[in-house]
């Protein structure tokens, strides 16, 4: 009896010493049963081109097996420190998995506005990254006093094809998310570098103290390049760190973009308005949006040109309709277009952009070059 109650005393001395070791067990849902059992391997930090700066942490590593996977991933900020906290989650029960390990790559936002300029590092498990800002990300109010203009948009997929239509169209379609309800897309501009096309995602939100969701607002934004006269051949659009690509074929460009004695060009379209937006990056970056209609179905907006004379910018819409005897829907066809303007390196200034009888003008606070 008392050899009996000596082991007994043993077992449950070592069970208790074994649950101490072994701290808390996870927590148990539903169906699975939740830990920390992802391994980070390394943690890198993007910071996106736009001001306020956004940032971006990439999260590199591998689960124990098949069945594990990777739950949540929560940030806690403290002083100069991000903190991120792995969840993963398991079925519970005797099931069969696999036993080879599983790598992962996760991308994150990290909330950064409003941060003071200076080092900051973000910390996951034993694994750490550092970045700076060097200036206070602070979002200073756009010339339109009603709004705080951006690039607060995160793409997350993006894709190209050409559309059946005559003539032929590139339409990129982008996928992505705004951070909060108050958000939204105020127009997608795009630059051409040889066979590259970059976009870039204008976003506006009310300034001022404005009540808002926080979640997250998902986006399909659908674009058409300006792929007028391109040559044959792969070109590849781009936006943010997304990228997609697509194909001109010589068919397709002969019949996309006939030669001019197809066409009558001209000045058609009736503009109703015209605004301007300022970018919060340095250096600054000005678009105008421009608004109106063209006559009937068959006339369509060409090309949109911009040219400068000292503190004047004239912006021209060139239209174009098919020549000869076509029959068009007679009703009036609205448009709303978003042009850059070349500003780099301007001094600081007011400038006026004129586009038919419309004009607005538009201040740079200081000399517009990088240092």
């Amino acid at each position: 009896m008392k050899k009996w109650m000596i082991i007994s005393a043993l077992t449950l001395a070592f069970g208790f010493s074994l649950s101490a070791c072994q701290g808390t067990s996870p927590a148990k849902g539903e169906d699975y049963e939740y830990g920390q059992d992802a391994v980070v391997e390394a943690v890198e930090v993007i910071l996106l081109e736009s001001f306020p700066l956004q940032a971006q942490a990439k999260v590199y590593g591998y689960l124990p097996d098949g069945c594990t996977e990777l739950h949540d991933i929560s940030v806690q900020q403290e002083g100069g420190t991000f903190t991120l906290t792995l969840t993963t989650r398991r079925p519970i029960g005797d099931i069969a998995c696999t036993e080879a390990l599983v790598p992962f790559e996760e991308t994150l936002s990290l909330d950064i506005e409003g941060l003071s300029a200076g080092n900051y590092q973000v910390v996951a498990q034993d694994q750490e990254a550092v970045f700076t800002l060097d200036v206070d990300n602070v979002p200073q109010q756009g010339e339109e006093g009603d709004f705080i203009y951006g690039n607060r948009a995160t793409v997350e997929q993006i894709s190209a094809s050409i559309s059946d239509t005559s003539p032929r169209q590139v339409i990129v379609t982008l996928d992505g998310y705004l951070p909060d309800g108050c958000t939204e897309i105020d127009g997608i501009t795009a630059a051409q570098k040889e066979d590259v096309f970059t976009l870039e995602i204008v976003t506006r939100r009310p300034a001022g103290e404005v009540a808002c969701t926080m979640a997250i607002v998902p986006f399909e934004e659908l674009f058409s390049l300006d792929a007028e006269g391109l040559a044959p051949g792969d070109y590849t659009v781009v936006a943010q760190d997304q990228e997609a690509t697509f194909s001109i074929k010589a068919e397709d460009a002969s019949e996309a973009y006939p030669g001019d004695e197809k066409f009558d060009y001209g000045t058609d379209a009736k503009l109703e308005g015209l605004s301007i937006n300022i970018m919060e990056s340095f250096p600054v970056q000005v678009s105008v949006n421009l608004w109106g209609y063209l006559p009937d179905g068959c006339t369509q907006i060409y090309e949109i040109t911009s040219e400068r004379q000292e503190n004047l910018f004239t912006v021209e819409i060139v239209t174009r309709r098919p020549a000869g005897n076509v029959s068009c829907t007679q009703a009036i066809v609205p448009f709303e277009k978003t042009v850059s303007l070349d500003v780099k390196g301007l001094p600081a200034g007011e400038y006026s952009v004129e586009c038919g009888e419309f004009e607005e003008l538009f201040t740079l606070e200081q000399d517009n070059v990088v240092q």
